[in-house]
């Protein structure tokens, strides 16, 4: 059956790179180098690694304004992959710099000062200044009040940038195949991610090392032996591209699709080992959501791969279980049958701590409807951690607790309601455009289930405020307008550039 056009299905670089081209960076990169050998050999003193630093951001600027795909995708890697984005942080003074951050604000120069396509999004950019507008309102107020530091209203606001890479995507890649490379990219770094959690949940010597750089390593519960709990950054673009991947597989021809799948087996063993109930659910409403939007076409295959796949676990289960096998699946069946049991659910203590810390929050942000009390500010809920001396527990404290499982909550306190607002409206605003795509694209519409499956675990799960989801969001939302803008103003469709 022929495949389905698609405007984001990724297609492999087909034109060499010029030598010319080669010749030119390489000759830069050599011309910066001698420069720095003769700095070296002149100067001496403190002083010369400054200047050896102040040439290689210089250099690294003039290769941002080269390549700003590849930059791209590095900072996309450095917020999704298996370090947390702060285990890359360099103090200097007061100031945590984090390269990602760096590499995103030398896009956005870029993109401002030689766009390829001379737009802000439309009313998604529009909404996105907006809610950066009102965060920054909020901020100032909370810090001009002396209700809480300069640097915890900067730490706490601060992973709220990355969504800025929408304005990246409409501005420096109009072009469809940058589109293709880019989420190709970050499918692969979220597969490799779950090769390297799975890897760790059954028991590889790095889980310590991965979970002191920000990752979470958990032993799974009831006392279940042979697998952990595994949450590395990369899940989050796993969880959010996961239909964006199947879409490629169902739309390709056999011989097309091995690599698809094999970046789809590195996804879902991720999202297994995560032990994510929010994410396992998201799963199942999204290939609920696929099935009402992609067509006869996509109905079709999604139901016989399904039917495969059930037939495929109930002959495992039956004739396959081994010691080793029921050692791996056992936990993960126990979790997932809570799926199915609300009430006994709702009694975990995880879920009654959210519900407390829920109904505390509220209270507060009762008080502070417009603006909030801002980022970084204690709004009435507090955490529990253990004093410790010389390895021994000598007593509890109780410090505020600055984040919020309710993400929607957790904006009004720290935007107000017209900044909770215009983040739904950032994020809406692209689903809508995604869905509503004509003609139909499987593809763009896995990218809008892909923001809508986010915004849905927001409820009970931090996903608007940490790094590696708002890059995420940031990127789906920017690949949606980019592919409606370009379809506007340059007549492309899935079938011309198919």
């Amino acid at each position: 059956m022929p495949s389905i056009p698609t405007i984001t299905a990724p297609s492999w670089p087909t034109k060499p790179r010029r030598a010319a081209e080669l010749a030119r960076v390489a000759g830069l990169v050599l011309a910066v180098l001698v420069l720095e050998v003769v700095l070296a050999h002149s100067v001496s003193g403190p002083q010369i690694g400054k200047i050896v630093f102040l040439f290689v951001g210089v250099l690294f600027v003039a290769l941002v304004f080269r390549f700003p795909l590849a930059t791209a995708l590095l900072v996309l890697c450095l917020t999704d992959f298996v370090f947390y984005p702060t285990y890359f942080a360099h103090q200097v003074g007061p100031v945590s710099v984090r390269p990602h951050e760096l590499a995103l604000a030398c896009l956005l120069v870029v993109a401002y000062a030689k766009p390829k396509r001379r737009t802000w999004g439309g009313r998604t950019g529009t909404a996105l200044l907006a809610f950066y507008a009102m965060l920054g309102v909020s901020s100032v107020l909370a810090w001009k009040g002396g209700s809480t530091s300069l640097s915890d209203v900067f730490n706490f606001s601060r992973p709220l940038f990355q969504l800025a890479i929408f304005w990246v995507i409409v501005r420096l890649f109009p072009g469809v195949a940058e589109r293709r490379t880019l989420l190709l990219g970050v499918a692969v770094v979220a597969a490799l991610t779950g090769v390297v959690a799975v890897l760790t949940s059954l028991g590889a010597g790095f889980g310590d090392a991965l979970q002191a750089a920000g990752g979470q390593t958990i032993k799974a519960e009831n006392g279940a032996e042979g697998i952990d709990r595994v949450r590395l950054p990369g899940l989050s673009a796993g969880y959010a591209l996961f239909w964006y991947v199947v879409m490629q597989l169902v739309s390709r021809r056999r011989g097309n699709r091995l690599v698809w799948w094999l970046i789809l087996g590195g996804i879902s063993i991720d999202i297994l080992v995560s032990f994510n109930r929010n994410m396992w659910l998201g799963v199942v409403i999204g290939f609920v959501l696929m099935l009402i939007i992609g067509g006869v076409h996509v109905r079709n295959r999604l139901s016989a791969a399904i039917a495969v796949l059930v037939t495929a676990i109930a002959l495992f289960v039956a004739f396959g279980s081994t010691s080793s096998s029921e050692s791996v699946v056992t936990p993960i069946v126990k979790r997932g049958e809570t799926l199915f049991n609300p009430a006994k659910t709702s009694q975990e203590s995880s879920l009654q701590a959210r519900f407390k810390e829920t109904e505390e929050a509220w209270k507060t942000a009762q008080h502070h409807l417009l603006v909030g009390v801002g980022p970084g500010v204690s709004f009435g809920v507090l955490d529990q951690e253990l004093v410790q001396s010389g390895g021994l527990v000598t007593g509890l404290r109780r410090p505020p607790q600055l984040f919020l499982h309710n993400q929607y909550l957790y904006l009004i306190l720290i935007a107000g309601v017209p900044g909770l607002i215009a983040f739904v409206w950032f994020l809406v605003s692209a689903l809508v455009v995604a869905f509503k795509r004509r003609p139909r694209d499987p593809a763009i519409g896995a990218c809008g289930i892909g923001i809508a499956l986010v915004m849905l675990s927001a409820v009970v799960a931090i996903y608007f405020t940490v790094e590696d989801m708002t890059a995420v969001l940031g990127l789906l939302a920017g690949v949606i307008i980019a592919d409606h803008e370009g379809e506007a103003s340059d007549g492309e469709s899935s079938g011309l550039l198919a």
